[in-house]
């Protein structure tokens, strides 16, 4: 396998695209370090990610804290001895009009879904220095390109993620690390399914959006996890500081 013997290091591994795209790199070969706060959830994609036959550990942080970062990190480090990849999966929403948008929402947005990534790449950046390759794909979203009202602080943390993995594109490149970003539309996590409810729900959400695939429908977790193996790839080796989309067409780039 293309990817086999390389280590991945995922935040938001405790579900929903995090999930999705530790078992789909698993599934290829991949080593994985499942992150998240929850470290129960993360032990069951660690565990399901074992079932593939590769080596699997859970470890906790809560990526928006620097010392929880630089302790995941290390963690992996001193089970593997390198990471290769590393996804930025985690994310968080929250709805709110600028006119009357908490301070408290607007923080606790930005650093999780922006400065966790910061943190992050910053941590596992070293190694791959170190070794003279790498991958980096963050987790970015369709609300980065297109407005909604309510969304202000998810759509300025995506917006800036994308911004961020351009500068880093440039600075890492020399080094041999690539760094993209995957853009999905709305997606069936878990936490989205709660959101918006049953089959009737999804696709008046999928029509909303300007779904242009038919039937129209939203996204699996694992067409996004597909994307993202695409960009851990020797398919991709000449691909960074760029964006990929998957929206079903709903946001045409």
């Amino acid at each position: 396998m293309e990817l086999e013997g390389r280590t991945a290091f995922i935040t938001g591994a405790g579900g929903g695209i995090g999930t999705a795209v530790a078992l789909a790199l698993a599934a290829r070969g991949v080593d994985v370090i499942a992150v998240d706060r929850d470290i129960d959830a993360a032990g069951a994609t660690a565990a399901a990610a074992g079932r593939t036959g590769r080596e699997a550990i859970a470890v906790y942080a809560d990526v928006s804290a620097s010392a929880d970062v630089t302790a995941a990190v290390a963690a992996g480090l001193d089970r593997f001895g390198k990471i290769d990849i590393c996804v930025n999966a985690v994310g968080v929403g929250g709805v709110a009009r600028v006119v009357d948008h908490p301070d408290e929402l607007w923080h606790q947005v930005l650093a999780i879904n922006l400065t966790s990534a910061f943190l992050v790449c910053r941590a596992v950046l070293p190694s791959m220095i170190d070794q003279g390759r790498g991958r980096i794909v963050n987790i970015t979203s369709r609300a980065a390109y297109r407005s909604s009202a309510g969304t202000a602080a998810y759509a300025a943390s995506k917006g800036g993620l994308l911004a961020f993995s351009r500068v880093l594109a440039v600075e890492a490149g020399e080094h041999g690390i690539t760094v993209n970003n995957v853009a999905p539309g709305t997606t069936l996590t878990p936490m989205v399914e709660r959101g918006i409810g049953g089959p009737e729900a999804q696709l008046r959400e999928a029509v909303q959006s300007g779904v242009l695939i038919r039937p129209q429908r939203l996204a699996d977790p694992s067409e996004i996890a597909a994307a993202v193996v695409f960009l851990c790839g020797p398919g991709s080796d000449f691909t960074t500081g760029t964006t990929l989309h998957v929206n079903g067409g709903a946001y045409c780039a």
